[in-house]
C-alpha cells in the first residue's frame, strides 16, 4: 500500500518535471444576459446590445501536466454614453477568472475540456463633470431611497469589487498545432452587493444588477507554443 502511494507521488512529480509545458494565449469574446435596470429616477441610461451582453477579453494558459493546465481569463463589459442630463459617463464591469482546466483528446485534433475556478470582479462608474453641478447627487440618489449630497465639480469615479465562481465545459479544435478555436459554455456565479460601492472614501449604494447566476458562452482563438 505504501509502495503504491510513493510510486504515485513519484510519478506525479516526475510528470511535472519532465513533461513539456506549453504556453498559450487567447483572444476571447463572451456572451451573457445580465439584468442591469434603469429607473426613471436613475440618471444613467439603460445598457443594451454590445455594451451589456458581450464580453471581449483575453486568456492565458500554462500546461503544467499532461492533461491539465492553469489559466487566467479577463473579460469586461463596457458602456459609454451620456446621463439624462447630458453629462458623459462610462461603466465597466470587469471579470477575472483564475482557473484550473483538465482536458483530453477524443480525436487527434479535437479536445474536450473542463475548467473551474474563482473569479475576482470589479465595477466602476465614471462621470465627467465639467462644471459645478449636482450630477453625482442625482446619480447616487437614483440608486438609493434617500437623498445623497456629494457635489463634485470635476470627474469622479465610484467603484466596487466582489467575489464569485465560474465553471465551463468546452470543445477545442486545433486548426494547426499552434492555433485552435475553443468554444465554452458554463455558469458564472457572482456575490454582488449593490450597497458596497465606494465613492471618495464613502460607502454608497450602486445599481441593482442581476448577475448572481448567469449562463455564459465564450469563443476563443488560441495561439500556443
Amino acid at each position: 500500500m505504501f509502495q503504491n502511494r510513493y510510486l504515485f507521488i513519484f510519478s506525479f512529480f516526475a510528470g511535472i518535471l519532465f513533461s513539456q509545458p506549453k504556453m498559450s494565449i487567447g483572444m476571447d469574446l463572451g456572451y451573457y444576459k445580465p439584468v442591469i435596470p434603469s429607473s426613471n429616477e436613475n440618471q444613467i441610461p439603460l445598457a443594451s446590445g454590445f455594451s451589456k451582453d458581450f464580453l471581449p477579453g483575453f486568456s492565458l494558459y500554462y500546461q503544467f501536466f499532461p492533461g491539465a493546465r492553469v489559466g487566467f481569463a479577463h473579460s469586461f463589459s463596457y458602456q459609454s454614453d451620456k446621463t439624462k442630463s447630458g453629462t458623459p459617463f462610462s461603466r465597466i464591469l470587469s471579470y477575472r477568472m483564475f482557473q484550473i482546466e483538465t482536458y483530453y483528446f477524443s480525436k487527434e485534433r479535437l479536445e474536450w475540456n473542463f475548467s473551474l475556478g474563482p473569479i475576482w470582479n470589479k465595477g466602476s462608474i465614471n462621470i465627467d463633470v465639467e462644471v459645478d453641478v449636482s450630477e453625482w447627487d442625482n446619480v447616487l440618489s437614483g440608486f438609493s431611497d434617500g437623498d445623497v449630497s456629494i457635489a463634485v465639480a470635476n470627474s469622479g469615479k465610484m467603484t466596487t469589487s466582489w467575489f464569485g465562481f465560474a465553471s465551463f465545459i468546452g470543445l477545442r479544435y486545433y486548426v494547426r498545432s499552434w492555433c485552435a478555436v475553443d468554444i465554452k459554455t458554463g455558469f458564472m456565479n457572482n456575490y454582488y452587493d449593490h450597497e458596497s460601492w465606494k465613492f471618495r472614501g464613502k460607502t454608497v449604494t450602486g445599481p441593482v444588477m442581476n448577475i448572481d447566476a448567469l449562463p455564459i458562452v465564450t469563443v476563443k482563438v488560441i495561439f500556443g507554443w
